[in-house]
């Protein structure tokens, strides 16, 4: 995978804008900007889950088995433009909004353990998250609609709309206060999630439903996504943070496509999250495109 051609430099401009300086002139004077100190925090889709399957470690900012995070990703990518300098990654694998009994750091938890470390802060200009996925149980609606053979997904369906019943409750206002109450500065983004399956109406399918469950119940679940993306939207923006929409990034590349950008097996750990060329062609150009880093920076 070679990584976006906005993050390589290249030499031969250099010399060309040098060449544009005539002998015995001054240089332009240009002043100094500072590249937005950025902290990421959020799930498995925020930690680049399955971006290096079958590979993935201990995020090393909790130095915990409970916390653990992919290969690089989106965050990385983002973190090599120059306007931009990462300066925390606490994303971790199944993190959730609300109470966990697992273990993993939830997202208040690591934005404390952010703030204590002293990288989410004042200064901080820029915060991106994924989260909501675990809390409306996003594996058990999968497997309900696999297991759903029936010509309308009913079952489907209903554990579709027990998931949205949940999505309501995800407390997004009271999780975009916390951040900000250890950094009032910084743009807040909350990142949605793509939809997973292939239908039968794209014209890249080549099997709807990718062989995992039925078209129907892969367009229920893909519905599923589009209202808890709706539901997280809604909510972000009401407690004044951005969402940032990705799905339309991954058209034509889900799973059951001819160019699918998920894990779907033998290592089941990272079914249903994005390739090395999800993150780096699907959530980093929706994160480009939409945040506009540039604009964050400080002269």
């Amino acid at each position: 995978m070679q990584f976006p051609a906005a993050l390589r430099r290249s030499a031969a401009a250099s010399a060309a804008a040098a060449a544009l300086i005539l002998p015995g002139a001054s240089a332009p004077a240009f002043a100094a900007q500072d590249p937005v100190q950025y902290v990421n925090l959020g799930d498995s889709y925020s930690s680049g889950w399955g971006s290096l399957a079958p590979t993935a470690a201990v995020n090393p900012a909790f130095g915990s088995p409970a916390c653990l995070r992919g290969g690089p990703a989106d965050v990385a990518l983002f973190d090599q433009l120059q306007s931009v300098a990462l300066t925390g990654d606490y994303a971790c694998a199944g993190a959730t909004v609300g109470t966990t009994t697992s273990g993993i750091p939830t997202i208040a938890q690591q934005a404390a353990k952010a703030s204590l470390d002293g990288v989410l802060n004042s200064t901080t200009g820029l915060v991106t998250l994924t989260a909501g996925g675990n809390d409306v149980n996003f594996g058990q609606i999968i497997a309900a609609c696999a297991a759903d053979t029936s010509a309308e997904a009913t079952g489907c369906q209903a554990a579709a709309a027990y998931g949205i019943d949940l999505a309501n409750n995800v407390a997004v206002a009271g999780t975009v206060q916390t951040i900000r109450g250890y950094a009032a500065n910084a743009k807040i983004v909350w990142l949605g999630y793509p939809r997973l399956f292939a239908t039968a109406g794209e014209s890249t399918t080549v099997i709807a439903g990718g062989g995992v469950m039925s078209a129907a119940a892969a367009a229920v679940f893909d519905q599923g996504t589009d209202q808890l993306n709706a539901v997280l939207a809604d909510k972000a923006r009401g407690a004044g943070a951005q969402f940032v929409d990705v799905a339309p990034k991954f058209d034509g590349h889900e799973i059951g496509s001819s160019g699918s950008w998920f894990n779907l097996g033998p290592y089941t750990q990272f079914n249903f999250h994005p390739t090395a060329d999800g993150y780096s062609d699907g959530y980093y150009p929706a994160m480009v495109s939409a945040i506009k880093p540039s604009q964050l920076v400080k002269g």
